[in-house]
């Protein structure tokens, strides 16, 4: 800041000071209406639920989920075949839960060993 000699000095070193004030209360003002719309609940959901559907990693874990329950649904099939037996049905369901619990624990490693049977399974059916 500069020294005051005169009524000239003086008006300019309070010109400067108002609009150093101004220039600051605008950017309160810009960060107070910032932050009210960063902790409205609304905009706090939207903000997290935009962060997960864009994450990288969805489509593997929606895939994932998708396997794992397309896995129990047939391992329950296989058991229960067209039976009414409702011992056989009960086996199935826990059956049908635990493989779909595995799967999804182990995906990586079931989508290995399942593309390599299904690779060995077509290679044998595959016509000479």
């Amino acid at each position: 800041m500069q020294v005051i000699k005169d009524n000239k000095s003086l008006a300019a070193a309070i010109a400067e000071l108002e609009n150093k004030k101004k220039c600051e209360g605008i950017l309160l003002q810009k960060h107070f209406e910032f932050t009210v719309h960063s902790l409205n609940p609304i905009n706090m959901v939207k903000e997290k639920f935009n962060e997960t559907i864009n994450s990288p990693d969805l489509k593997g874990k929606i895939l994932g989920t998708a396997f794992s329950l397309a896995s129990g649904y047939f391992t329950n099939s296989l058991i229960v075949g067209s039976s009414a037996n409702p011992l056989k049905r009960m086996l199935a369901s826990f059956v049908q839960n635990k493989v779909s619990s595995l799967s999804s624990v182990n995906t990586d490693e079931v989508k290995e060993k399942s593309i390599s049977f299904l690779s060995n399974s077509l290679q044998k059916l595959k016509i000479k």
